[in-house]
Formats: C-alpha cells, structure tokens, sequence
C-alpha cells in the first residue's frame, strides 16, 4: 500500500489524505462546499453593507454639492449616521456654517436684459434709441 502512495504526486497526496481525514472526522465532501457556500454568502453580504454605505455617502455629498456647499467631502463627514431627514440637516448646517456654502444667484427676473445687451428686438432697440440709452 506503501508503494501505491509513493508512486502518486504531492497534490494527489494531499487530496487523498483530506479525502481520508473527512472520512474520519464524520465529514463528507457534500458538507464542505456548503460552509464555503456560507462563507462566500457572508462575504457578499459584507460587499453589499460596504457598497451601501459608498452610495449613501455619495447620495449625501450630490445634495450638498446640489445646495452649493464648497467642500460637500468635507461637510458629508458631519452628517450624523442616523439622519432621517438630510436636507433638513443641511438647511440646519447650512444656517449654521454660511462660510461653507456659495451665495445664492441673484435673477432680476425672467425677462431681464440689461440695456447694453446685443439681444434685443427691434422694437427695444428703437425704444432706447428714442431714450437716449
């Protein structure tokens, strides 16, 4: 029996002393793939708490960057984990740390053209003609 284990390769070794060492211990080769099965679904659902948490960092950082915060990287760090309302909280944030975040646009309004505009109608432009603009 010797010679048939001698004569067989450093792989085939190991495979036929795990295979013998399972039979021993009361395992079968059925059971084995199952834990690494288990591991496996362990390790996936870790990637899928981690990659939750990427997505809502940055669902966090497009908000602040959408209500002109200068550093959203920096501001995303604050936001607390159990916030239920973010922006509620930015609102709070944003009265809170003004130095943080760009002032709003001003619009004149919808139609709004200053007078030395290249744009105008014809109609405006006689009417400033007439003016004196």
């Amino acid at each position: 029996m010797e010679n048939k284990i001698d004569n067989l390769t450093k792989e085939e070794k190991v495979q036929k002393f795990n295979e013998r060492l399972s039979v021993l211990s009361g395992q079968s080769k059925e059971q084995l793939p199952k834990t690494s099965a288990n591991d496996e679904i362990v390790s996936l659902k870790q990637q899928i708490e981690t990659l939750k948490a990427e997505n809502l960092n940055i669902k966090t950082i497009r908000a602040l960057e959408k209500s002109g915060c200068i550093m959203p990287e920096l501001a995303a760090k604050a936001v607390p984990a159990d916030c239920e309302n973010l922006d509620e909280w930015i609102n709070s944030f944003k009265s809170e740390n003004d130095m943080l975040f760009r002032l709003p646009q001003q619009n004149h309004g919808g139609n709004f053209k200053p007078t030395k505009s290249n744009n105008l109608s014809p109609t405006e432009l006689m009417n400033n003609y007439i003016r004196g603009i």
